[in-house]
């Protein structure tokens, strides 16, 4: 049966070893990302692609990894401000980019009535 919950004590261990020998441990460490980032795009209901955001969630995690430090909270707070907060701004992105292509649209609607 597969976990759908993480420990944040395993995941906060995990890190730290990824932090000192990256090759060795990237494979649990994107698994444990994995699965965070699915559960908050399965749990939030942004209007975004969601490959799209996962990618950019994943980008955005593993650049941020290096600055996890366990003494300023658990990793899984740290991390899922970090993925909630960019799919906020990714739906903000993608939302204005709509709406100025809608108003495109209109505009040149109105240039051939």
């Amino acid at each position: 049966m597969k976990n759908y919950y993480i420990d944040n004590e395993r995941f906060e261990e995990i890190i730290l070893l990824y932090q000192q020998d990256p090759e060795t441990h990237q494979e649990d460490l994107v698994s444990l990302f994995d699965l965070l980032i699915n559960n908050i795009i399965d749990s939030f209901k942004f209007k975004v692609d969601s490959d799209d955001a996962k990618q950019e969630c994943f980008a955005l995690v593993l650049k941020t990894v290096k600055n996890f430090k366990p003494k300023k909270g658990t990793a899984f707070n740290y991390f899922t401000t970090i993925i909630v907060n960019n799919m906020k701004l990714l739906y903000t992105r993608d939302k204005k980019y709509r709406q100025k292509i809608e108003n495109y649209i209109d505009r040149r609607k109105d240039d051939f009535m």
